[in-house]
């Protein structure tokens, strides 16, 4: 499996040197050059939060992605943020080695990790060198703002937040913009990319792409193995 470098810079807003972000569009593909990341995954214990893909009618397909990493010999803990036992949630958040945030609705992803407390714990734990790994939804909500993808995800009709902007974990400066030339989503990518084409905080992700942030660093790696039209 080959991997290439598109992409390198340096996030001018990046929380400390201990940062390490892997931000994709889709997990398929991606779990070598997870490893090179995080060379001691299979010794983490992973906080695996499914909770935007309870808004997603695709969202079984990222729930069962728990499976895969359990598979791979990873001690895979299932954080619902829609559990009313918060304790439970933060308790399982400080004890996480990783964290895996699945795809889904962005909007309902943040309206939970704000609600449940979680987003405050994950950006401080993220700061000490927790790997923090987003995939599609998961990906965008680690930008500082993720009204920008709203022509993608559909905006739940949550009490008091329909028309409020929507921050998002702020563990970088960039947007992510993924499935940039999918199949599924590929359009409303092509509108949120050209919406913001004289930005270069914005990044566009193809599936089989990642930007991977460590510390100050930043770069996009592609997969090979992995066709760009693919879901």
């Amino acid at each position: 499996m080959a991997y290439a470098d598109d992409w390198g810079g340096a996030d001018p807003h990046a929380h400390g040197r201990a940062r390490r972000l892997f931000l994709m569009s889709s997990l398929v593909g991606m779990t070598p050059v997870i490893r090179r990341l995080i060379p001691d995954l299979g010794c983490r214990r992973m906080a695996f939060i499914p909770t935007a893909s309870y808004a997603a009618d695709y969202g079984v397909a990222n729930r069962l992605m728990h499976w895969w990493w359990r598979a791979l010999g990873v001690d895979v803990h299932v954080v619902d943020l829609t559990d009313a036992r918060r304790w439970r949630i933060h308790d399982e958040l400080r004890r996480a080695g990783v964290f895996y945030v699945c795809g889904g609705n962005t909007f309902y992803l943040m309206h939970c990790l704000q609600s449940s407390g979680a987003a405050g714990i994950i950006r401080e734990r993220v700061a000490q060198g927790v790997p923090y790994l987003g995939e599609s939804a998961g990906a965008v909500a680690a930008a500082p703002s993720i009204d920008y993808i709203a022509p993608m995800d559909e905006r739940p009709a949550i009490a008091g937040e329909s028309t409020v902007p929507v921050p998002g974990l702020a563990l970088s400066a960039y947007r992510v913009v993924p499935h940039v030339h999918g199949l599924a989503l590929g359009r409303e990518a092509a509108r949120i990319v050209r919406a913001h084409a004289a930005d270069p905080r914005f990044v566009p992700l193809r599936n089989g792409q990642a930007l991977v942030l460590a510390g100050t660093q930043a770069r996009v790696f592609t997969t090979r193995a992995v066709l760009p039209l693919a879901m």
